[in-house]
């Protein structure tokens, strides 16, 4: 009987190999003879599975373990399913067979069987013979060296899904049962559980958001687990954080530094003891379940605590932009400190009583059709008017001609019932607060969960007891042992693949700083784990390319066929992985604790899209942020600037001496070596050398007379502004700027949080108040589909907020509707008396302003058009003229959007990028 294609179970057990004969016995069952034996056996139908749902496995591309055995020359591999189970078998070149369940045979596939998998890695292949590292006359290089080595890529690890995610999808795990005993908060906590939820998941870790602390967390739960984990980064110094913090708490024995030889040397000759305190660690049975629940139920309490910490983050955040934007607003429009105490009415009543006004104002209101409607809008009328005078006691009378000083007034009355609401709301959360013991619980979430990690280390060493490892080589002869001793590993991205010891993978890599990662050193650290989590931030300083480099990279991209996201001359690692694996998990780390809230905020606002929830907390200090502007010239030589050294020493430092620790940071090494050569006190450094580091005040020396596209590089202001804690000082040139850039939206920023006026035509727009205002327009106009020209004010308004969320670089816009010409244009001595006129009707209004939120300035202006409106013949098209003549005099860009037109999303987006 021919079973080439079938596998006879008997018992449940694969027996086709051992089976001569087998023949059915009418209805009661089969008999069986063995090739072994003459001998029949009888076996009942319930005895007996045929499996002929085969599957052949190319050889070519596999590996097979027969037990732990690798077995080589395989000639044939099927694999056959029944029920959810996986039954093997394997023939080699000469003849012998194997059968088996997966717990007996284990069939590893490749994913460069895959023609796309195999084209995107012989491009990464291709470019690390770009890499010089240990190029000679002998070797391509190192990583070149290691791609060549590289035949086989586990279909199961996490490059697969790197390399063809189409065909590979990340896998979607079951998680439970986890432990936090490092500390976390919300963001952090949901980071922990999405590493353990997906096979691949991302975390964005901005500046001082607890990045170390949510990878220990992760670490603590996979070792718990049993599992095995390789920590790598760019460079040494990030893993050796970990083990640092480890250390702090007397768990770092199971971690090994390793990655190049001579840090497998060094562990060798300074193997950890397990501590004798290890054995001590280890809990009963009944009281790892009752920490376990006791641990659940302070998990479930601090949840509360934690959506009450950062409600009233985001209320102390509002409320420093409500109190900052309220003195602009007094200032603009000469309000004294003696403002009256306003009549408590709620502000969105305010602001609904606004709106209203502006709709009639405008001439927007329908008009009644019958007596009822008309009788309805009467009343209506009269109810607002009482409410002005008999609730708000608004000084300004309804005068149907000019609403412009009733509308001004309801703003301030806003602003100071706003105010108050906030602070309301503060106090009733800090009471809540308070009934929870905020501290009490973290320690005790800390205290429950370390215990639980301890004592699974504490059985997990009792039955692997301590080995001493004498050479490198006995790393690798003992791998597997090697793993249950040092189930933590770390290494750069580089050597990563030095450090598997194993014929299996990781469980877990978690790759840290992969912002600094490079394509090539990143998917070859993947092939490593089954599992990957990827930690960085994209907004910071990704990986270096020299121009050099680059125009080779660029070369070899042109070679290939493959997805723009795995273009190493473009992309670091972690952007690589964003843009590759579509809807990979992401989780922002949004809690920031190291920065004084109007240092952060610049960050926050102008890259993190308001995204970060501040916890420091601003106590009224003063000159916390300030810039410097040297007098005009050019200072600046070959990336030196002794003036600005000058101004560090003369100016700025003095008024610092009562900090502990200041740091001076600037784009470019000349100017580093300057300052160092002239300061014995305080160290400078590029920005580059100061990612991951932080002083209580950071001076930034920018050098340069016209600032360059290298020195305002996004991510590089990002990381020097952020490295301050306490004050941020900027020293820059006075000439004036050619370009407006991200240091010029810096000192604007300076300059508004300091109230000090700056020299711009156009005002500083009132954001939070228009924000509120736009988003109750835009319920309004919701509410009046019916009539058109809403209609089209509504869908541009959300495709303006579309396209504002859709590119990173845009995160620092704001949208805002209906906005007065006159609160746009500061200074009118460009207009003449007509446009005087004009601009200064309460009623002449830009449909949508686009903003810079940092700033405050204004970018672009969008009018949408409608046709029977706008057209040549009608007065609306000759006052059209007229605030195009405007706002080109005052440099603000004008886009006008026809509701006949096409293409208006892409009009939008192209004049956007000319912009920012």
């Amino acid at each position: 009987m021919d079973l080439t294609r079938q596998l006879l179970l008997l018992n449940g057990e694969p027996k086709t190999l051992a089976v001569d004969t087998i023949r059915k016995i009418g209805s009661k069952g089969y008999r069986v003879r063995f090739k072994n034996s003459a001998k029949y056996y009888n076996y009942g139908n319930d005895k007996v599975s045929w499996l002929s749902d085969s599957e052949w496995i190319d050889p070519m591309y596999s590996k097979v373990f027969v037990g732990r055995s690798l077995k080589y020359n395989v000639r044939e591999i099927w694999k056959f399913a029944s029920g959810g189970e996986c039954f093997w078998r394997v023939i080699l070149t000469d003849g012998h067979a194997f059968e088996g369940d997966s717990a007996k045979i284990r069939v590893c596939t490749s994913c460069l069987s895959d023609k796309t998998s195999k084209n995107t890695f012989a491009y990464l292949r291709h470019v690390a013979f770009v890499n010089p590292l240990g190029k000679d006359k002998d070797s391509d290089g190192i990583l070149a060296d290691m791609y060549d080595k590289v035949d086989f890529v586990d279909s199961e690890t996490a490059a697969a899904c790197y390399l063809n995610p189409n065909k590979y999808k990340p896998k979607t795990l079951n998680c439970s049962d986890l432990i936090y005993p490092f500390g976390c908060n919300a963001s952090q906590k949901t980071a922990v559980a999405a590493a353990f939820k997906h096979q691949m998941s991302v975390i964005q870790g901005p500046p001082g958001t607890g990045k170390t602390q949510t990878i220990l967390n992760i670490i603590a739960n996979i070792v718990r687990q049993g599992k095995t984990v390789l920590v790598v980064s760019n460079n040494n110094s990030a893993t050796a954080n970990v083990q640092e913090k480890l250390e702090k708490y007397g768990t770092s024995f199971i971690v090994a530094p390793l990655g190049s030889r001579e840090n497998k040397e060094k562990f060798i000759a300074n193997q950890p003891l397990v501590p004798t305190e290890c054995f001590s660690w280890e809990l009963p049975f009944y009281e790892i379940i009752s920490k376990s629940q006791m641990l659940h139920t302070t998990l479930q309490r601090l949840d509360k605590v934690f959506a009450l910490q950062n409600e009233r983050a985001k209320l102390l955040q509002e409320q420093q932009a409500v109190g900052l934007e309220w003195k602009h607003f007094c200032m603009d429009n000469g309000i004294g400190e003696s403002v009256k105490t306003p009549h408590r009415v709620s502000s969105k009543s305010i602001m609904r009583l606004w709106l209203n006004y502006q709709v009639y104002a405008n001439g927007e209101k329908p008009e009644p059709t019958n007596f009822f409607s008309r009788w309805i809008e009467q009343i209506r009328t009269w109810w607002m008017e009482w409410l002005c005078k008999h609730r708000l006691h608004v000084e300004n009378k309804v005068d149907k001609n000019n609403f412009g000083p009733l509308v001004k007034e309801l703003q301030m009355l806003y602003y100071l019932n706003r105010q108050i609401e906030i602070k309301k709301r503060i106090g009733s959360v800090e009471k809540e607060l308070s009934s929870y013991d905020a501290k009490k619980l973290v320690n005790a979430l800390t205290e429950l969960s370390m215990s639980l990690f301890k004592s699974s280390l504490s059985e997990h060493y009792k039955k692997h007891k301590r080995l001493n490892f004498a050479t490198v080589n006995e790393l690798r002869r003992c791998g597997e042992e090697f793993m249950k001793q040092y189930p933590v590993v770390l290494s750069t991205t580089f050597s990563a693949r030095s450090c598997i010891f194993t014929d299996k993978p990781y469980d877990y890599i978690i790759m840290d700083e992969a912002s600094q990662v490079s394509i090539d050193t990143g998917a070859l650290a993947l092939t490593c784990a089954r599992n990957a989590v990827i930690v960085g931030d994209t907004l910071q300083l990704p990986n270096v390319v020299t121009d050099e480099d680059r125009e080779k990279l660029n070369v070899i991209m042109r070679q290939y066929n493959i997805s723009q996201g795995y273009d190493c001359a473009k992309n670091s690692f972690l952007q690589s992985v964003l843009d590759v694996i579509m809807d990979v998990p992401e989780t922002l780390l949004r809690e920031h604790y190291r920065c004084h809230p109007r240092i952060i905020n610049f960050c926050n606002q102008k890259f993190y899209g308001g995204n970060l929830l501040i916890m420091t907390e601003d106590k009224g200090e003063n000159d916390v942020l300030s810039a410097i502007r040297t007098v005009k010239g050019n200072h600046a030589v070959n990336h030196y600037n002794q003036r600005e050294i000058d101004v560090v020493k003369e100016e700025v430092l003095p008024k610092l001496k009562d900090f502990d620790s200041i740091g001076i940071v600037t784009p470019y090494n000349n100017q580093v070596d300057a300052f160092n050569n002239q300061l014995d006190r305080v160290k400078a450094g590029t920005i580059h050398k100061y990612q991951g580091r932080e002083n209580d005040a950071i001076i930034m020396s920018v050098v340069d007379n016209q600032i360059t596209e290298f020195a305002d590089d996004p991510n590089m202001l990002n990381v020097a502004v952020s490295r301050a804690k306490k004050k941020f000082c900027l020293v820059m040139t006075g000439n004036e700027q050619e370009k407006h850039g991200n240091i010029t939206d810096l000192l604007d920023y300076i300059a508004y949080n300091n109230c000090t006026v700056t020299e711009s035509k156009l005002a500083s727009i009132f954001d939070y108040l228009y924000e509120q205002y736009t988003e109750q327009r835009m319920a309004f106009l919701k509410s009046h589909p019916q009539i058109s020209e809403f209609a089209s004010e509504n869908l541009t308004y959300n495709m303006l907020v579309n396209v504002v969320a859709s590119d990173p670089r845009f995160k620092v816009l704001n949208v805002l509707c209906h906005i007065p010409l006159r609160e746009v244009v500061k200074d009118t001595s460009l207009m003449n008396e007509d446009e005087l006129k004009y601009a200064g009707n309460y009623n002449t209004h830009l449909d949508f302003l686009i903003i810079n939120r940092v700033s405050k300035q204004p970018v672009v202006a969008i009018e949408t058009d409608g046709y029977s409106y706008h057209n040549e013949e009608t007065d609306q098209h000759r006052r059209d003229l007229m605030k195009d003549h405007i706002l080109s005099n005052y440099g603000l860009p004008l886009l006008r959007l026809s509701t006949k037109g096409s293409g208006e999303r892409t009009k939008v987006v192209e004049l956007l990028n000319t912009l920012i």
